[in-house]
This record gives structure tokens, sequence and C-alpha cells, in this order.
């Protein structure tokens, strides 16, 4: 038997749409399951293994309540984070001006020294870096205004010991006169004639001895105090002079021969430099303070000094001079710090890093900086509020200085915040802020 099919045995029927909407929801919901698995097996694929130890995974840092201001941490991601506290306090706020500068002598205590008169070397008793003693033989010098100056000091002692003796003898006759004017036997007129006499020799006694100490003193000047027959100690003498004529050059204080400009033979006069002496035991330091940090130095505040070659070392000294005019290309101004030397262990030109304490005359919370963080451009600080609970502050900050951050608002007084490690905390209070996506 035959049969025969027709288009209405194999045409499916209209679909109504109530069953178009339900075919096009599961759909929908199939895709949205697919989805989901796939971000599961994601996620699960990423391991913690590979973050520091010394990190802790964000993963199991939970918010216990989803409060901005708090963040709990699980007891195993506390220990990994290894948090340090401190208590904070109000302090005298100090600014600190950090800077760097350079050693130099003191000027004050510098001495260039010139022979006292013409005359030729004939020592060098000292060294270059030899430190001397106040008063000290520098060298000997065969002086040629020295002779001079003494053969003059020979006759002004003469002629005061003739003037004195005219003196003795005026009024020696001036007595026995007085006694022959009571006898009658001179007349009263010789009497005045010879007061005159022992007044006119007493006048010429004080000149002589004022020519004396004249020349004297123009000894002194050609020849300072010292020992002057003493053998030279360092250099031996190569020319002999006079005895009479030979003068000495000695150190006005104690110090360091900086330099030598002469040697034993030659010939120098009042205008030619032998030696430059330098005290240590007080140096200078020429800090480079900018324009913007020289409003807070003054005269007198403490300056603390490090070099690179005594680590862990640190010279005291205080600002001596602040410049009245800064370098109109760096702007920079050098301001004059006196620091004690006492070993001269700081030498010219050293290189140092120069801190400049400056009190404010106020007090103020400070913090350490490694207690501030940033979220979303405000600083912000945490402090513990119970086993794994810590709170968040916003705070307005202050002035900084040595590793300090004044804190104007948002912190109380003797509180206790999170220094190193409240990185961490920042973490886990910003992953416990964002909203799940399911």
């Amino acid at each position: 038997m035959r049969i025969t099919l027709t288009s209405s045995t194999v045409q499916e029927p209209t679909l109504g749409p109530w069953r178009v909407m339900r075919t096009s929801r599961i759909m929908l919901l199939v895709g949205a399951s697919a989805l989901v698995a796939a971000v599961g097996g994601f996620e699960a694929g990423h391991d913690t293994a590979g973050l520091p130890r010394s990190a802790a995974p964000t993963s199991a840092v939970k918010a216990a309540q989803p409060s901005p201001d708090s963040v709990h941490v699980a007891p195993p991601a506390l220990q990994n984070m290894d948090l340090h506290l401190a208590n904070v306090n109000v302090q005298p706020l100090v600014r600190n001006v950090s800077t760097t500068g350079v050693v130099a002598f003191n000027d004050l205590r510098m001495a260039q020294l010139s022979p006292p008169a013409r005359g030729r070397i004939q020592s060098i008793e000292v060294a270059v870096g030899e430190p001397v003693r106040a008063g000290q033989r520098l060298a000997l010098l065969d002086n040629f205004d020295l002779g001079d100056t003494r053969s003059h000091i020979a006759a002004a002692q003469a002629s005061l010991a003739q003037a004195r003796a005219e003196a003795s003898a005026a009024l020696a006759a001036y007595n026995r006169a007085g006694e022959l004017v009571r006898i009658g036997g001179l007349a009263q007129s010789e009497l005045e004639r010879r007061r005159a006499e022992v007044a006119r020799t007493d006048a010429t006694t004080r000149t002589r001895e004022a020519e004396l100490r004249q020349w004297k003193e123009t000894e002194q000047r050609q020849m300072p105090a010292g020992p002057q027959d003493a053998p030279a100690r360092n250099i031996a003498s190569l020319v002999q002079g006079p005895a009479n004529s030979r003068g000495v050059v000695v150190a006005p204080f104690d110090g360091i021969i900086h330099s030598i400009g002469a040697v034993p033979g030659e010939l120098v006069d009042t205008n030619r430099q032998l030696f430059s002496l330098a005290d240590l035991s007080t140096v200078w330091v020429q800090a480079d303070v900018a324009e913007r940090d020289l409003g807070a130095v003054h005269v007198g505040e403490t300056v603390t000094v490090t070099v690179d070659a005594y680590p862990g070392r640190t010279f005291v000294g205080r600002v001596a001079y602040i410049p009245d005019q800064i370098d109109p290309r760096s702007g920079i101004a050098r301001v004059r710090c006196e620091v004690p030397n006492p070993d001269g262990a700081l030498r010219a030109n050293m290189f140092v890093t120069a801190n400049i304490n400056s009190p404010l005359g106020r007090e103020s919370i400070m913090v350490p900086d490694s207690a501030l963080q940033d979220i979303d451009g405000k600083p912000v600080v945490f402090t513990p509020a119970g086993p794994g609970h810590f709170d968040r502050h916003f705070v307005r900050l202050g002035l900084r200085s040595g590793g300090f951050t004044e804190i104007v608002e948002g912190l109380a007084a003797e509180a206790t915040v999170v220094t190193d490690g409240s990185f961490w905390l920042k973490a886990a209070l910003m992953h416990s802020s964002i909203p799940d996506a399911g």
C-alpha cells in the first residue's frame, strides 16, 4: 500500500509566545551558571604560595563587620603581618633642617706669621702638620735691625746711668747749700740755682728712662719672648750671625703648622709670610641651607654633624652666623657653624652632613612616619581596638622633622598607633570595602 505524506504531517506546530519566553530564560540561566563556574575555576587556580612569606595574603583577611572605619584580622594573618606599635605623646615641636656642608678652618684662630724685622733665616724648627704650643720657637732669625736696636739700648742705658749720677750729685749739692744758707755761708740765689739743677737732672733722668723703655719695646717687637740660645730641634742652623742680632719667631697660640714659606739661609723682610698657623680645636662647618629653610635657622641653635670617615660618631656645635645674602644661581646660603674639635678629627675640606634643630616654641602630637598610610588621597593612622581589631583614623598633618610627623587633628594624645606593618591593615581595609559580585 502506498502512503503519501503531506506537508502537514512533517511541519512542526507553531509555538506560542509563552513557550518562547520560557526557552529564553532557560538559556540565560545556563549561560550564567557556566560563567560562575569559569570564574570559580579561575580563582581556585590562583594559589597564595607565590606571595612572600612576610606578606599577609588578603584572602585570609576578612572584615568581621562591614564598617568602613575598622578592620578585623584573622589570627593566622595577624602573625604574618608582624605589626609594631608605638605610643604617641605631646612633645616640643622641633624643626630639623638637614643639609650638606664642608669643614673649614676657623678664621678667628688662624695666624699668618711674618718676621718681626729684616733678616736672614738661620733655622726652621718645625714642619708642616706639626702641633705647636703657645710661645714655642718656630724659627731662628739673624735680625739685621735687632743689632742696631740693642746698640741703642746700650747707649740709652749708659745715658740713664749718667743722668741718675748727675741727679744724685745735684741733689747732694742742693742739700749742702741749704745748710750753708742757714748759717749765712751761702747766698739764697745759689740755693735757688742748685734747686733748679736738681729739677733739670731729674727731668733728664725721666727722659733717659723713657728712651730706654722705647728701645726695649722695639727689641721686644723684633724679638718676641722665647729661648734664643737653644739649638734648633728639627732643621740645623745653616747661617750664623752675631749673637746680639739673633731673633726668634714664636707661636702666638696652640695650633698646627699649616704652611711654611721660607727656608734656612733666605733673606726675608716684614712683608714675607713665614708660617701659617691654624688652631683646630674649633672648626667652622659651612652648611648649605636652601632658601626655603632659611627662616627656620637662627644663630645659637644646635647643629649635629656626621662624616663618612667616622661612622656612628656625631659632632655637636652651634650656628654662629647666617649670611645676609644667598647665591642667586643656586638659592643656597652658606650658614657658618662652630663645632668643637678637641681631638682634631675634623679636617679642613671634609664633606659633612649637618642637621640643624630649630625649636618652634610649641608642643604637638608626633607620630613616626611609618605609621602614616594614604587612603583615597587622605592620610590615615591605625590604632588597636582589641584582639585582631584596628580602627582607622583620618588625620590632618603638620610639620615633618627627623622621621616624625605632627598630627594637627584626628588623633588623641597618648594614643597607640601601628607603625611597621600598617600597610597590611590598609590593604585589609580596602579589600573588605570591595562589594561582593554575587
